[in-house]
């Protein structure tokens, strides 16, 4: 699993707003180490880099549990 892909690159790919993929972080849908992890000197703002096959898995996961 790497953490190689842009926010940008990582909503054209899954089809969402960045708007929706923070807030699927925020809520701890999306986990750190996971999904995600910080990328650079930032601290209160880092660049996050995103596992996109990671976090398609998630929400389909997420999907099927609330299906049922």
């Amino acid at each position: 699993m790497g953490f190689d892909t842009t926010t940008e690159a990582a909503v054209a790919a899954l089809g969402i707003s960045a708007t929706t993929l923070r807030r699927l972080r925020q809520a701890g849908i999306l986990r750190p180490g996971r999904d995600f992890a910080a990328h650079g000197l930032g601290t209160k703002r880092p660049n996050l880099r995103w596992s996109v096959e990671q976090v398609q898995k998630t929400l389909a996961d997420r999907s099927r549990r609330v299906l049922r």
